[in-house]
Parts: C-alpha cells; sequence; structure tokens
C-alpha cells in the first residue's frame, strides 16, 4: 500500500483537516493515511481540547487509516524537537512514503524549502556569523533564524512567518538530514490564517478561532466548522466533562506550580533560559490569568508560544536533564490510538519492519529508556485528565486504541 503519513493535532479535527487528508489522497494517489498526533499537550503549550483517544477517533471517523501517539515528551516542545521524533517516528514505522503537510504556498515552493533546509543543516560560516549577531539584537531564536536565512535565500524571512511553513521547513530540514527515502507533499492551506481568532471564511476557520468558540460554548457558531463525525465526538466528551475548556482552571494550576517551586528549581526546567524564571515567578505575584501571565512576560525575544511552553513544563514537572535525554535518544516506541481495516493491514508490515516496539496500551514489555517515556505519558495524561471538569483516574493505562471496520 502506498501509505502517507500526516502529523497532526486535530484539536480539534475540522473541515481545513478533511479537506488536506482529501487532497493527500488524490495528490499522489494515496492508499491509505497513517496520522501521527499529538499527546495531550500540544506544541504550542496548551492542553488539548478533548484528549488523545478522542481526536484519534476524530482522525479514523474523518479519512485517516491508522493513527499513533507523538507522546507528551516531543508533542509539547519547540517546533525543531517536535518536527524531529514526529518525523522519525514516520520513518521508523517504515511504510511511510510521502509525509503530507499544509503550506500557506503549494508545491511550487519546494525548491525554495529544500534550499533552506540544506542552508540549516549545513550551517555555513555566514549563516552563523549573521544568526549570533541577530540573537545579541534580542531577537526570538526563529525570528534571528529566518533573518540570517534572508540573507542568503531572498524571501526566506517572508516564507517563515507563517507557523505551518515553519513547521514544513522543520519536517524537510529532518528528512534531508537523516536522508530518509520519504517524499514531501505540499497542500496549500484553504482558510484563515493559523492565528487569527476571529474570521470564517468559505466555512472555514482555524483551530485556534474554534478552540475559543468552544470556550465560550458558542455550538452554533463552530457546529458548520467540524465534519459531522468530529462534531458528535466534541459534544459528547464536553457534555461528558471530559474536555480541558476552561482557561481559569489550568492558569491556577500553573500558577500553583510557579509559586510552589523554588528559583532553582524554575530554573532546571526544561528550556528555560538564565533568569527568565525570575520574570515568570514575579509575574505569577500579579497576573489574573493565564493570558495576562503570558502578556507579562513575553517580549520580542520570548514570544508567546515560548512562554506558554514554559508554563506547560512546569506543571508537568519537565527537566532539563530528562529533555536533552529525550532530545539526544528520540522516540523509543510507536503507540496505537485508532485504526480501521486498512489501518490493521498497516500494523503487520510496521510489525515486520519497525525496529520500534509496537504498543497498543499503555504497558508492554519494553526497555528502561521507553519506559521513562511512558511515565512520563502516564503523569501528563493524568494532568490533563485534572484540567477537565470529570477527570478520570489513571485513564492512560485504561485506554485502548479506537478500532472499527
Amino acid at each position: 500500500m502506498k501509505v502517507a503519513g500526516i502529523i497532526a493535532e486535530y484539536n480539534p479535527l475540522h473541515k481545513g483537516h478533511t479537506y488536506h487528508i482529501r487532497k493527500s489522497r488524490e495528490c499522489m494517489q494515496i492508499d491509505a493515511i497513517l496520522a501521527l498526533i499529538s499527546s495531550n499537550f500540544t506544541q504550542r503549550g496548551e492542553p488539548a481540547v478533548v484528549g488523545k483517544t478522542a481526536r484519534a477517533r476524530m482522525a479514523i471517523e474523518c479519512g485517516a487509516d491508522l493513527v499513533l501517539e507523538l507522546p507528551c515528551a516531543f508533542s509539547c516542545r519547540n517546533a525543531g524537537i517536535f518536527a524531529d521524533a514526529a518525523v522519525d517516528m514516520l520513518a521508523a514505522a517504515g511504510v511511510v512514503a510521502h509525509i503530507s503537510f499544509g503550506t500557506e504556498s503549494s508545491g511550487e515552493k519546494r525548491d525554495f524549502f529544500a534550499k533552506a533546509a540544506d542552508i540549516l543543516n549545513e550551517e555555513p560560516k555566514e549563516f552563523t556569523v549573521s544568526l549570533k549577531k541577530y540573537l545579541r539584537e534580542g531577537n526570538s531564536f526563529v525570528k534571528a533564524r529566518s533573518t540570517a536565512l534572508d540573507e542568503m535565500l531572498p524571501g526566506a524571512s517572508e516564507l517563515l512567518k507563517s507557523p505551518n511553513n515553519n513547521l514544513a521547513l522543520a519536517y524537510i530540514k529532518r528528512i534531508r538530514q537523516k536522508k530518509y527515502p520519504i517524499e514531501t507533499l505540499h497542500v496549500q492551506r484553504l482558510g484563515p490564517g493559523f492565528n487569527d481568532l476571529h474570521t470564517v471564511e468559505n466555512g472555514l476557520a482555524s483551530a485556534s478561532a474554534i478552540r475559543e468558540m468552544i470556550i465560550r460554548e458558542d455550538e452554533e457558531t463552530y457546529r458548520p466548522l467540524l465534519p459531522e463525525p468530529s462534531m458528535d465526538i466534541l459534544r459528547e466528551e464536553v457534555n461528558g466533562g471530559h474536555a480541558a475548556v476552561k482557561k481559569d482552571i489550568f492558569w491556577r494550576a500553573v500558577r500553583t506550580a510557579l509559586l510552589r517551586a523554588s528559583p532553582e528549581e524554575l530554573a532546571d526546567v526544561a528550556e528555560m533560559s538564565e533568569g527568565f524564571e525570575n520574570r515568570m515567578r514575579a509575574a505569577a505575584y500579579d497576573a489574573i490569568s493565564m493570558d495576562d501571565f503570558v502578556e507579562r512576560c513575553s517580549e520580542k525575544r520570548y514570544p508567546r508560544s515560548r512562554v506558554r511552553r514554559y508554563c506547560a513544563h512546569i506543571l508537568l514537572n519537565l527537566r532539563k536533564e530528562a529533555s536533552l535525554r529525550f532530545q539526544k535518544h528520540g522516540p523509543a516506541y510507536l503507540k496505537v490510538l485508532g485504526a480501521n481495516a486498512a489501518g490493521r493491514r498497516i500494523l503487520k508490515s510496521i510489525d515486520d519492519r519497525s525496529p520500534l516496539p509496537v504498543l497498543s496500551r499503555a504497558g508492554g514489555r519494553v526497555g528502561p529508556y521507553a519506559r521513562e517515556i511512558l511515565r512520563f505519558e502516564r503523569t501528563a495524561t493524568e494532568i490533563w485528565e485534572m484540567l477537565t471538569d470529570n477527570p478520570r483516574n489513571d485513564a492512560e493505562r485504561r485506554a485502548v486504541p479506537h478500532i472499527c471496520q
């Protein structure tokens, strides 16, 4: 079977996602879609609106054939770590011929992305000199990198203003760095931009906008933006109290962790820059909400998404030593969240080809490093459950994949 991999959060799965799945099948005559979806904390440092099992059900009911989990050790990280782990997992599956992703432009920019990825992988002297210069000027790493890249490849800075294009570049960079035999499939996004919280265009809205509608309980507005199976699952989870849709609960949990921790403990949080923990702790005394806190802490060098990830890492107690170990060794297993009949056939091939063990439950006979990732995943799931109205105890151990015909 000709399998395409899609890296996604589906938070929640909306009509833009079903368009992407459909176009991925059509463009390369793909036989099956393998979706790798984020765990319960996302790349931008927030709890997913609904849990990974529910989102896997959405994916299977809306066009994917097999859904695997991107563990929290990698899903709630900066774009580079997130992309490296995700691409490594799809490559390790041994069945993925293409990785399909959404960009703000279609395939005509393919060569441009490849040239940019090669510069980032090779790090020529003129690039590194410029990068250090822009970092010294107080720019965020993403801004400094895109500006330095633009000097060698004019147009790069404009292209990389979009988070989707930044992730696409990160995927391509990893594929070319590791020389994986995987082709890329660029699908042009439709509808409003990634961070647009207000626009609805041709029946499409950003996932960020839809999440805000869910938080406001504005079902009449967001219902037409979701495919029916996704809407049914979302409603079931929200009505059952299994959705993390109350920002104040997340803020109270994060603020408690911030106030409890010593400066030394905060300084040891994954990816924390030296001294920034003092700014976060000071802001925690006066901020009245998560949005207020992030606004107080963010600046040119520390964009909002970075501050939110710090908050998630503090809540999850992700330490620098463990973070570096996860980053160095990468994924340790492939965990199944859902499959249909075609997906089960793919799983048989993965079992034969993958160097990583395939798990259907949180347990399994794995080595010490894999057990460490599983323990962190269990903790992350339990914490996510506590952000809902109706938390389920030991949800990670009890969860089973969503299997359908």
